[in-house]
């Protein structure tokens, strides 16, 4: 059959338009049965675009005023030019943007991370020795994670697919569903599934965009996605440039919280040393106070909302969160409890310069011993995320504690509190403000916004900007007010809006009176849901359950790889292993998956600027590194038995 790029430049209508009605009826019966409500969108007559025929060629028109959307020459329509000028290498083409998500070539610190960095900076050696370029390198036929925000017509994509153009991973938007009619006169949907790597091609069209769906399309790719990914937008509409933005932020969060075996190794540690501690208590399943909780973190709306929780703080019990204590204490509040959630050696020394006095610790499990050994009553979380925190299977888990101790805070006191008050939990960059409140630890401050910030909704009036990371802790904060669910969440702050609750304004409310026995009651209550620590752990089940999984891991890595498609593929298969045991099994899981996808990482970026097809001995010698590295993982573990 003649392609359809030939077909089209033929001057024969009756044939184009055969061609055409053949293309639409067999994308009907595919979305008829695959996806019935898209079906019965497309099955509708056209309101705002159709397709255009005549003898100048094809055009989209205007059905409002009758304009073509492409221009005409003379006596052509532009249209199939158009598409044409598109569909040549969109790696190269300058209409097509390509995102890196400011991912460089870094070498990693040894003595923070010896064996994920060791492997990662000898990678980099691999690759200079085997002649690597600075710019990347991949097959004219596969294109990386491709991003199309309104087709308007779709004929580049059918053009991309003739010529045998395989899409590792695509996404595409299409706010208007008379346009995405349009397309299927021209591209063969069925077929593009095909060209794309399986569950990787997703299709929203009109309403139907999804930010869980599109957070899924990262985490189910979340090394292949991470580094090159292109975009095009062929028209703009509010919901394409949010769209856009979502895909973006998605992008940036991925990038963030990966974390590390040699960080994971560190909380297991001082897991197994708090756990052993008798002194200490562990948080029980939850139950609900009759009380509000108020969780200040370090964020400079902090500085304004001082007064409120001063005059306020016999009405609501009152968690600080890591540096925000100094703030408090400044001013000559005294919070409640005290939350920490760091491994750090210097945590000590923070709570000492804070200071911490009486103040009773909440610390997640694997917090440095020192800084417990601080306090003069300290009750232990096994906080989500963290590895180590599933050593028992049976023990209360803290889940959505992380990125940052205000996530913790959150979700303490979404647990535990009738209601949740936010004050300086930010997330984000104020306009104008330091990164953290006045006087706190960090001392004096800029008021620059990063390069890598994006503006986000604020809470109040004021402009905010987020990062990867701090937009990973705003949905995180969110997921913990939907799974915990208090009955109100009032969030005070000039920083990031945050879904799930609610802007007010420090006069709009009262709080409920209280006397000291009732607020002291709720204190008792909530330490009441700690209790000594009775669960025996196998640890040497646990270890071999690492090792059976680090084998697994191994035996997918010798897979034989000739072409960069070919890893793609690998790493997909590979993330979606550490992804099913980080659910399944989340010690096992969340102790490796961090290491291994950094690894990856380095893998990939490496064979990305290799300028030559085959990379077999180059994958040999980068795995190789990987597998070493796998099995001193296993070494260390050992050594704990």
């Amino acid at each position: 059959m003649q392609l359809l790029s030939q077909l089209l430049q033929t001057q024969d209508i009756d044939a184009i338009q055969k061609r055409l009605q053949v293309n639409f009826a067999n994308n009907l019966a595919f979305f008829s049965a695959t996806h019935a409500k898209l079906y019965e969108h497309l099955i509708l007559p056209p309101q705002a675009y159709n397709l255009y025929i005549d003898t100048c060629g094809i055009n989209i028109i205007n059905l409002q005023t009758q304009e073509f959307v492409y221009p005409k020459e003379g006596d052509r329509h532009l249209m199939i030019d158009v598409h044409l000028d598109l569909a040549r290498s969109p790696l190269s083409n300058p209409k097509w943007s390509v995102k890196n998500n400011h991912i460089y070539f870094q070498k990693m610190d040894l003595d923070t991370f010896p064996i994920t960095g060791g492997v990662c900076n000898k990678m980099f050696e691999i690759l200079d020795d085997m002649g690597g370029v600075g710019e990347f390198h991949l097959p004219s036929d596969f294109l990386p994670c491709t991003t199309i925000f309104g087709m308007l017509g779709g004929l580049m994509l059918e053009f991309l697919r003739e010529e045998g153009k395989f899409f590792h991973s695509l996404m595409i938007f299409e706010d208007e569903i008379d346009l995405f009619r349009v397309s299927c006169y021209f591209v063969d949907y069925a077929k593009l599934f095909e060209q794309c790597s399986e569950h990787s091609c997703y299709l929203f069209v009109k309403d139907f965009v999804s930010e869980h769906i599109v957070h899924n399309f990262f985490e189910t790719h979340k090394v292949s996605n991470n580094f090159v990914r292109l975009e095009i937008a062929l028209y703009h509409t509010p919901k394409i440039e949010s769209a856009k933005q979502l895909i973006a932020q998605a992008q940036a969060k991925n990038a963030r919280g990966w974390g590390s075996f040699e960080d994971e190794m560190i909380g297991l540690e001082n897991t197994i040393k708090n756990l052993a501690n008798q002194h200490y208590l562990i948080l029980e399943k939850p139950a609900r106070v009759d009380m509000p909780i108020c969780v200040v973190g370090n964020g400079p709306s902090l500085d304004l909302l001082l007064p409120f929780v001063a005059q306020n703080q016999d009405r609501m019990i009152v968690i600080s969160c890591g540096t925000a204590l100094k703030v408090l204490k400044n001013y000559g509040i005294k919070p409640d409890f005290q939350v920490e959630i760091e491994r750090i050696d210097y945590l000590a020394d923070v709570l000492r310069e804070a200071p911490l006095g009486d103040t009773a610790l909440l610390c997640g499990n694997m917090v440095n011993p020192l800084a417990l050994s601080l306090a003069k009553e300290a009750y232990i979380f096994m906080r989500g995320g963290c590895g180590s925190a599933y050593m028992s299977r049976d023990a209360f888990v803290l889940e959505l504690s992380s990125p940052f101790v205000g996530n913790a805070g959150v979700a303490l006191a979404s647990a535990l509190g009738s209601d949740v008050i936010l004050c300086g939990l930010d997330c984000g960059y104020i306009e104008g403000h330091s990164k953290h409140a006045q006087g706190s630890y960090y001392g004096d401050e800029g008021v620059q916004i990063p390069k890598d910030a994006f503006e986000v909704r604020g809470n109040k009036d004021k402009k905010v900007f987020s990062n990867a990371i701090y937009a990973l802790s705003s949905k995180m904060m969110s997921l913990a007010f939907g799974y915990y669910k208090p009955n109100l969440v009032l969030n005070l702050g000039s920083g990031a809006w945050i879904e799930g609750s609610m802007s007010v304004e420090v006069g709009s409310f009262s709080l409920k009176e209280k006397t000291k026995d009732e607020k002291q009651k709720a204190i008792e209550q909530i330490k009441s849901m700690f209790a000594p620590n009775v669960d025996s752990v196998d640890f040497g089940a646990s270890c071999n359950r690492v090792f059976d999984f680090v084998q697994e891991l191994r035996e997918i890595l010798r897979t034989h790889i000739t072409t960069k498609p070919e890893l793609f593929a690998l790493i997909d298969r590979i993330n979606a292993k550490c992804f099913a045991k980080s659910a399944s099994d989340p010690f096992v899981g969340i102790l490796l998956e961090g290491s291994v996808y950094q690894m990856l990482q380095n893998l990939m970026m490496c064979v990305l600027h290799y300028p030559h097809l085959d990379i077999s001995k180059l994958y040999v010698r980068c795995v190789d590194e990987v597998l070493i590295a796998l099995d001193k993982m296993a070494m260390r573990l050992k050594m704990m038995l």
